[in-house]
């Protein structure tokens, strides 16, 4: 295994931050089982050798097998979020992660990404409803605020989101999917939290991952230019993963029923532009420049917005970041330059 994700791996499993005795003789279901989160968690979980059944949710079982193997604690079942209807299992946790990601795809197929946020989101809160479960945390995201000015936002604050525009049917659909898990513990008691994640980025990336912190990556490590397809003025709001999956962990396990927590790194106010000049200085060695070059049609972007997510409202649960900005890329370009040798 690459000895930077093993590094993390290894950070996650001797978190003081999670109890991990409340996992224990446990269960657990887990949408989006290949997600980068997701995988990370698990690996975790297999790391600390914990007697905790694993159930993943998975829409291929092969590609999961090969990034799992053979554990007796993971069991997989093969299904779309939309149409899982397991009636033979129980279990005391539930990790719901499953969700398109790409920016093309919300493009693309606007109904296939609201159907996979809302519906699956409705299936799994009754599957939580109908058999009972200890806690719950549903993967929302910094984008369901919108777009709004502000330095300081807490989980009370909503900025303006299109509802005339395809790429909004990620934003909103993550709004609707939040209230259906608000409704459904205010309506049936399930014990369900909401983490509104931060850009995450770390080892254990796909090689085939295509968003801009991959992108930017890849560009110092080949020497090549980092080419913006916008002006770059929105402020980064991050997360390195192995925060973000002991964050989960945390709210998992300390979370109150019913709220949302932004899960984001310490405040650095850096803009994408400044994130990438600091990336082509600090790897480029001098063959790395920062060019613009905004496509005349919208390639399904998110719109450019200038929030600064406060991290209070977990802090005050016991959790804390270990990672910076500018540590988290170096990491990640770490562990990028140390797969690119692997494969020669």
């Amino acid at each position: 295994m690459n000895s930077i994700l093993e590094e993390d791996i290894k950070n996650i499993a001797d978190s003081k931050l999670v109890n991990w005795e409340e996992c224990n003789n446990k269960s657990i279901l887990i949408t989006g089982a290949t997600g980068l989160n997701c995988s990370i968690m698990i690996k975790a979980f297999c790391k600390k050798k914990l007697n905790l059944k694993m159930y993943l949710l998975v829409r291929n079982k092969e590609n999961a097998k090969q990034m799992y193997g053979e554990n007796e604690n993971i069991e997989y079942i093969e299904s779309s979020i939309e149409n899982f209807n397991v009636e033979d299992i129980k279990v005391d946790y539930i990790i719901h992660a499953a969700s398109p990601t790409k920016s093309k795809f919300f493009v693309e197929k606007p109904v296939e990404t609201l159907n996979t946020a809302v519906l699956g989101t409705k299936n799994i809160l009754e599957f939580a409803k109908n058999i009972g479960i200890k806690s719950m945390v549903y993967l929302s995201s910094m984008e369901m605020y919108g777009t709004i000015n502000d330095e300081n936002v807490t989980e009370e604050k909503l900025g303006y989101i299109n509802t005339l525009n395809v790429r909004s049917s990620y934003s909103e659909g993550k709004r609707v999917c939040e209230l259906y898990c608000y409704s459904y513990q205010k309506e049936y008691g399930v014990p369900v939290k909401i983490a509104r994640i931060a850009q995450t980025f770390g080892a254990g990336i796909s090689k085939n991952e295509n968003r801009v912190y991959k992108i930017f990556a890849d560009a110092v490590i080949n020497k090549e230019n980092i080419v913006l397809k916008s002006k770059g003025t929105t402020i980064i709001n991050y997360s390195y993963t192995t925060d973000t999956v002991i964050a989960l962990l945390v709210l998992l396990l300390k979370g109150k029923n019913g709220e949302a927590y932004n899960v984001v790194g310490e405040k650095t106010n850096m803009t994408i532009l400044e994130s990438a000049k600091w990336l082509a200085d600090e790897f480029g060695e001098g063959k790395t420049d920062v060019i613009i070059d905004i496509p005349k049609e919208n390639a399904g972007f998110a719109p450019d917005n200038k929030m600064v997510l406060n991290n209070e409202k977990l802090k005050n649960i016991g959790w804390n970041s270990n990672y910076t900005l500018k540590q988290g890329y170096t990491r990640l370009i770490n562990y990028l330059k140390e797969e690119k040798n692997n494969e020669k």
